[in-house]
């Protein structure tokens, strides 16, 4: 059996990186080997000769960056994740943006302000022209915003940014206000979220979207779409017209390389100017060649548990070989949720398995932001208490689970689930590791088909996490919530968090919710990342902490 990634035990914990609920077996599922992320890419690099190859300057003219997560789709209104925000955000402008400190700054819209608890005003930004030269103006606003709800099958939908608009009214050319059936605090950073659309295209289709250079993929961004094949390639070429800043870049090229030693090796060999997701085993060698540079950025983002609190009988919760049959789901005791969390030793992940490019999470967000709560500390890894608490809640000889994760989508993901699932078997729990490609997991867990998953969620608000992942699903509430998590009073605190205008007073009430969750054990934080890149010694890369990697974080050095 391969070695065990945290140390030498790694009895009961079944793993398959391929595995489906429907193909998965009881039994033969092995751990991932070590060697696979400590067996040096660089040194297999190297050994062909890639690492030797000439370095080819690329000067201005172009950039062409590899990315491990693949752009799915051209619609930005289709699904609110990292890669499509990363790439959208070059092709399309939000009326609100966002600088690398998470501080709210100008967009498509100039000035908003409150002119009641339910009445949002914004100024738009005159003179901007979408990329076939038609005018922006606030009727593309209310196309946007009606097509949203509109948008069929979306894996993580956002409505969950739209849906405390009432009603929308245009006060002029350049002017909008909006109504808000209830207070709602956090709209200016909700509509940062929110790609603005062409009038034109309100019913476009997502299909009429993908259809690349001839589709409805027109924005008012830096950067106009020439082609894109999907989950392989994005070409962009720079708008001359564009508001803001004027990008130093005149062709973009996105190449997605899901593989991390090829995406080594294509920036090696030159093929590609820049890369993310880099392998932390491979940074200190990349460091000590100065043909490049490695960025190291912390991120808003956390890598949490989910688990399902909710119904009697989860579906891939059962007894112990050889047990009698459970009494009920264990995971609706919160005191087997806290056991879960204590068992995992947080800082063995990030250290041994992410090299320390991470923090132990205690919450949904560093707490460095604001907004965060001061008072929560990251549980101790403590398997006694856990085994006591297992004790106490009615399962002494523990219970089987299946902790399903994505094999292709985080940094180590598969090998981090794996190392979950071995801090689960040391309390008494039978645990299988079922790692899927992202596109089927996150289908799969919008479905509830799973009992406890890892995913990630980054934001950039204190307030949005708790209202997204652990508020029961409803209106603008728990869109994020793929296990259905629900308890009353948590519901009531977020609620109440969400309705406070006044910022001063709305801080301890986002705090407490924050605190709450965490107390019921709604989800378990595990760890925030941080992301490494990595690109040639002439180009300047500023991260950001939203996972995202564009070329608007690029520029060549003087």
């Amino acid at each position: 059996m391969s070695p065990c990634l945290i140390d030498s035990k790694h009895e009961g914990v079944c793993y398959r990186s391929d595995a489906t609920p429907k193909t998965r077996r009881k039994n033969g599922m092995l751990p991932v080997s070590r060697r696979l992320f400590m067996g040096g890419t660089l040194a297999t690099l190297a050994a062909a000769g890639i690492g030797s190859r000439t370095f080819a300057q690329s000067g201005t003219s172009s950039l062409t960056i590899g990315t491990k997560l693949e752009l799915n789709t051209l619609d930005p209104h289709f699904f609110n994740g990292f890669p499509q925000a990363s790439s959208h955000s070059l092709i399309f402008d939000a009326l609100i943006g966002i600088d690398s400190g998470l501080r709210l700054i100008p967009g498509l819209a100039t000035a908003w302000r409150n002119i009641d608890n339910l009445t949002w005003e914004f100024d738009l930004r005159q003179g901007v022209k979408f990329h076939d030269g038609s005018d922006f103006t606030a009727d593309d606003v209310i196309a946007t915003l009606e097509r949203v709800p509109k948008v069929p099958n979306s894996p993580n939908p956002f409505t969950q940014f739209t849906r405390s608009i009432q009603s929308t009214e245009k006060l002029g050319s350049h002017k909008i206000r909006f109504k808000t059936a209830t207070p709602s605090p956090t709209l200016a950073s909700d509509l940062a979220r929110v790609f603005i659309i062409s009038k034109k295209h309100v019913a476009a289709s997502t299909a009429d979207f993908n259809n690349g250079a001839a589709g409805a993929a027109i924005g008012t961004g830096p950067y106009k779409v020439t082609e894109w094949v999907n989950s392989q390639r994005l070409v962009l070429a720079r708008n001359d017209a564009y508001w803001g800043e004027k990008q130093p870049w005149a062709k973009v090229t996105e190449k997605v390389i899901k593989g991390d030693a090829g995406r080594i090796a294509a920036l090696l060999s030159g093929d590609v100017d820049a890369i993310d997701e880099v392998p932390t085993i491979d940074i200190p060698r990349i460091k000590q060649d100065k043909r490049f540079n490695v960025v190291s950025g912390a991120s808003a983002t956390v890598q949490y548990i989910a688990m399902d609190a909710v119904r009697d009988v989860s579906p891939f919760i059962s007894a112990k070989d050889g047990q009698p049959a459970l009494l009920g789901n264990p995971l609706k005791d919160r005191r087997v949720r806290k056991a879960l969390s204590l068992a995992i030793n947080r800082k063995a992940i990030v250290d041994r398995i992410l090299d320390g490019s991470a923090t132990p999470a205690s919450q949904f967000l560093p707490s460095r932001f604001d907004g965060t709560s001061t008072k929560l500390k990251v549980d101790p890894y403590d398997p006694e208490k856990a085994k006591a608490l297992l004790k106490e809640a009615g399962y002494p000889n523990g219970f089987k689970i299946t902790l399903h994760a994505t094999g292709d989508r985080y940094p180590k993901d598969k090998d981090i689930a794996q190392a979950v699932g071995q801090f689960w078997t040391r309390i008494g729990l039978q645990v299988s590791v079922e790692a899927l490609p992202g596109t089927v997991f996150f289908s799969q867990a919008t479905k509830q088909e799973y009992s406890c998953f890892m995913a990630q969620y980054g934001t950039d608000e204190a307030s949005i996490g708790p209202r997204a992942l652990v508020h029961t699903p409803g209106g603008i509430y728990g869109t994020a919530n793929r296990t259905k998590f629900s308890h009353t009073d948590l519901d009531a605190a977020i609620e109440k968090s969400q309705s406070e205008m006044d910022p001063v007073k709305r801080k301890p009430l986002v705090q407490a919710a924050i605190e709450l969750s965490m107390h019921e054990q709604a989800i378990i934080p595990v760890f925030h990342p941080n992301a490494e890149m990595a690109g040639k010694a002439n180009i300047a890369i500023t991260p950001r902490p939203e996972r995202r990697f564009n070329a608007l974080m690029m520029k060549p050095k003087a």
